[in-house]
């Protein structure tokens, strides 16, 4: 027998083991470094790759993209990852990576009567966005929203004709790989309880709900914004409570009550659209968010610990067993806490923490952040660190209710300047999502070595932006056409139907990982962007020391640190369109790549491949696929990996500063566990190193 003959067969012998073994008797260690990926459902192991790699042998190297697209690859999945006392529940594929998803809102063309309360308003229209969403962001998911309105037209009756087109734009999504979160918009409750001549509109609840006589005129008072009306406005406030308190109303063939009612037509809704979706589409499905934004309309003598645990989480148990009894049971309530619970304006803040009971593994926390100071009178400027308190704030809550973490909606107005500067804003959310420096009792300029990285999709991808045609509480005299035609709100990246973007495009085209082999301990994107007034910010540089040279501060590049190996299928990383393809320089703890990344596996260990974004129309992004191949002195529960790819266009390296800089980060990053991560300019907060 020759030895080529030999090692085919051995590695047919051990690929058979790999599909074969129930992954039931994978190690979970709980040591006091890592415990990873102790995932709650059982996971496919299709194509060949398995979620048990503990018995790879690393001598035999047979690397495939074929897993692309597979059930194991679609399906997700929930998971568990420890770190220094910390528990913090993760999304993991069917091949047991762990998955991480970012993308944006469709859209708030949902709030307008003139387009039918749907994100667009044909299939094709649908198509072309997604297309160029797609190419110009990477987004692998999508925060797709519907209306109350639109699926519950009258009492008993379900608008499948709604329904109908939701489906093909569901469809549209899923064929370009872009994962789904259905989201129930509302907006100041219903535009039924505006006059026609009112300053402002609502969105969400059909006026049948809302009996006439039952709400008073409604009324602002002075408002500055829209949101005031929260506060200010007792139709609105009516609205909110008669919800939470599932108050009765009457119609033609009796009494109902109004959120019973929402039960009902949510139930009739999923059902309708689980059955219309093929197993394929309906695995690119996440779950519901079924009540965007919800506000109290006052406490009623409650406090809002007491409102948490009587209104609010009472109606999502209810949304859990909807979801349960119509084909949805796996899929997650992706449950949003009161909108005001982390502002960081004034005195309006309710806080967390409060729940008394754990909500269980069938939920996400769910929330937004925006910016409220800024928006408002905070004057101070956005820089490096903005954000790091205010998604910490967010973490801290996911990890107090033990579920995993989303933030569905984040972003900024067009053209602001100064502290309310768009490109700055986002970077700075983006950033703090990425990496936080928390942990450190002494402030460094380096970041945590161990943070996990927050999911999420911006506020919002309009694809009619400044062509739309909606008369304002259906008063023919106003006729909203510019910007996002909704209370005057202009937040649309994107203008020119998809093709323009709406800010610089460095800031819209970000570096993230998809999939990652182990669990990931943290990751950065270093953007280079330009605010409004035309000036660079750059916020990351690479330190493989405590003092000493910086490296790559003036590049775009990505860090990604993981830790154990779960899944003999690659970490997946996503490059943006304006990241040069030929020019990537990528630095692993094994391999260097000093440009000219192969296209297609080479079957040598620890390899790296450079593919177009599947599903994609040309001159989308690239998606760059790293192999770690378990090696003889590593272990798949706590050995630490790292990359760092370069868009290194225009510059060249010498391969002894890659090998010095790797054997240095190898240092780093698996022996000292420090982040190599370095903050480098003006920091928005004091009590920093100067540099």
């Amino acid at each position: 027998m020759t030895r080529k003959l030999y090692m085919k067969i051995l590695f047919m012998l051990v690929l058979v083991c790999f599909t074969s073994c129930d992954n039931a008797g994978s190690k979970n260690t709980n040591s006091s470094f890592l415990s990873l990926l102790n995932i709650s459902d059982s996971t496919s192991q299709a194509d060949g790759y398995s979620a048990n790699a503990a018995t790879v042998d690393s001598t035999i190297v047979s690397h495939s993209l074929d897993y692309i697209g597979s059930e194991s690859d679609r399906k997700i999945l929930l998971g568990t990852k420890t770190y220094s006392g910390n528990t913090d529940r993760i999304f993991v594929d069917g091949l047991g990576r762990e998955a991480y998803f970012r993308g944006f809102n469709l859209a708030g063309n949902t709030k307008l009567l003139s387009d039918g309360f749907k994100p667009f308003r044909n299939a094709t229209d649908a198509e072309n966005a997604l297309s160029l969403l797609g190419k110009s962001a990477g987004s692998n998911m999508v925060r797709y929203l519907i209306a109350w309105e639109g699926v519950h037209t009258s009492v008993d009756t379900i608008n499948y004709a709604y329904l109908d087109t939701v489906i093909l734009q569901l469809k549209a999504a899923a064929a370009r790989r872009m994962y789904i979160l259905l989201d129930y918009h509302q907006d100041l409750f219903s535009r039924h309880l505006f006059n026609k001549d009112s300053w402002y509109t609502g969105n969400g609840a059909p006026s049948w709900v809302l009996p006439s006589g039952s709400y008073p005129q409604e009324s602002c008072g002075i408002c500055f914004t829209w949101g005031q009306n929260l506060f200010s406005n007792e139709a609105v406030r009516r609205g909110f409570r008669n919800f939470w308190n599932n108050a009765p109303f009457s119609v033609s063939n009796g009494t109902r009550n109004l959120q019973t009612e929402y039960l009902w037509q949510m139930g009739k809704t999923l059902t309708y659209i689980k059955n219309n979706l093929s197993s394929q589409e309906f695995d690119y499905v996440l779950g519901l968010d079924p009540f965007n934004e919800p506000m109290d309309g006052g406490m009623e003598g409650l406090t809002p610990a007491q409102w948490d645990n009587q209104k609010l989480w009472p109606f999502y148990a209810k949304v859990r067993q909807t979801l349960n009894q119509n084909g949805w049971e796996n899929k997650w309530v992706y449950a949003e806490p009161m909108v005001f619970w982390n502002t960081n304006f004034g005195g309006i803040a309710t806080g967390g923490g409060y729940l008394t009971s754990k909500p269980g593994s069938g939920f996400v926390f769910n929330s937004h952040f925006y910016d409220a100071g800024r928006m408002s009178l905070d004057l101070t400027g956005i820089d490096n660190g903005t954000y790091f308190k205010a998604l910490d704030e967010i973490r801290k809550e996911a990890r107090f209710l033990d579920i995993p973490v989303f933030l569905s909606e984040f972003g900024m107005k067009l053209k602001g300047v100064g502290a309310q500067d768009t490109a700055r804003m986002i970077s700075g959310i983006y950033q703090a999502m990425e990496i936080s420096d928390s942990q450190q009792s002494t402030k460094t300029r380096f970041a945590d070595f161990y943070n996990p990285a927050v999911s999420g999709t911006e506020w919002h991808w309009d694809y009619y932006y400044d062509n739309h045609k909606e008369y304002m509480n259906g008063n023919t005299s106003k006729l909203l056409t510019a910007k996002d035609a909704w209370n005057d709100e202009d937040f649309s990246v994107i203008g020119n139907y998809g093709t323009k973007p709406n800010m610089d495009y460095h800031v819209l085209q970000r570096g993230y990982p998809r999939k990652i082999q182990g669990s990931l301990m943290s990751f950065y994107y270093n953007t280079i962007g330009y605010d409004t007034w035309n000036n660079v910010f750059q916020w990351g540089a690479i330190r493989t020391t405590d003092t000493g040279t910086s490296y790559f501060g003036d590049r775009r590049f990505i860090v990604v640190i993981w830790a154990g190996k779960r899944s003999n299928a690659p970490t997946e990383i996503y490059l943006p369109p304006h990241f040069s393809g030929s020019d990537i320089v990528l630095i692993t703890d094994k391999t260097i790549y000093n440009k000219e990344i192969p296209t297609s596996p080479q079957n040598t260990s620890n390899e790296a491949v450079l593919i177009p974004d599947p599903s994609r129309v040309s001159g989308s992004g690239n998606i760059l696929t790293v192999w770690d191949d378990l090696d003889a002195d590593e272990d798949s529960e706590n050995s630490v990996h790292f990359l760092v790819a370069v868009d290194a266009a225009g510059a060249s390296y010498s391969d002894s500063l890659l090998s010095s800089i790797q054997a240095d980060l190898k240092t780093r990053v698996i022996i000292q566990k420090k982040s190599p991560i370095y903050l480098i300019g003006k920091m928005t907060y004091g009590g920093y190193p100067s540099k």
